[in-house]
């Protein structure tokens, strides 16, 4: 009995010992060179779930603004906006994204706003003037790698 105690021992000390190989994609951490022990990694680690990304607001919205969209998803997806906001002087989209590619705004094959995403720490903002409301269907554009979180103002009385 002790037997295979001791080999369902062994065997998982062999699986600990592979799932810590050079393969590992934290495998490059910095290691401490005097204690031997493995400092924490410095980098963030990116999400893999848009739930996941932080809020894109920032900071507190206006009193009165209006939301008109908050969502989240993964490669293309669209919205179509109340017609509110083709009346208004402007409109705000606020996202993060995560992933290698590019996350773009575009209405009517216009480009309205976008960025680089990363790992998903940066949040971007763009003002949308009235000039560049005539679509209400947006369309947001990346890979499908790319995960995502928006969210659309309208300022208050508009």
């Amino acid at each position: 009995m002790k037997l295979s105690v001791l080999a369902v021992g062994l065997s998982a000390l062999a699986l600990v010992s592979a799932c810590s190989g050079s393969t590992h994609p934290r495998a490059n951490a910095t290691h401490g060179a005097t204690t031997g022990i493995s400092a924490p990694p410095s980098q963030v680690q990116t999400p893999t779930n848009p739930d996941r990304l932080p809020n894109p607001i920032q900071s507190s919205i206006p009193v009165g603004s209006k939301t008109l969209y908050t969502g989240s998803g993964h490669g293309a997806g669209s919205v179509r906006l109340p017609a509110s906001a083709g009346k208004a002087s402007s409109v705000t989209a606020m996202w993060t994204c995560a992933g290698t590619a590019k996350f773009n705004i575009t209405a009517a094959g216009k480009l309205l706003a976008g960025s680089q995403c990363g790992d998903g720490s940066g949040v971007f903002t763009a003002k949308v003037p009235h000039a560049n409301m005539h679509a209400l269907v947006w369309k947001f554009s990346a890979r499908n790698s790319v995960i995502w979180r928006v969210v659309i103002t309208q300022p208050p009385g508009n």
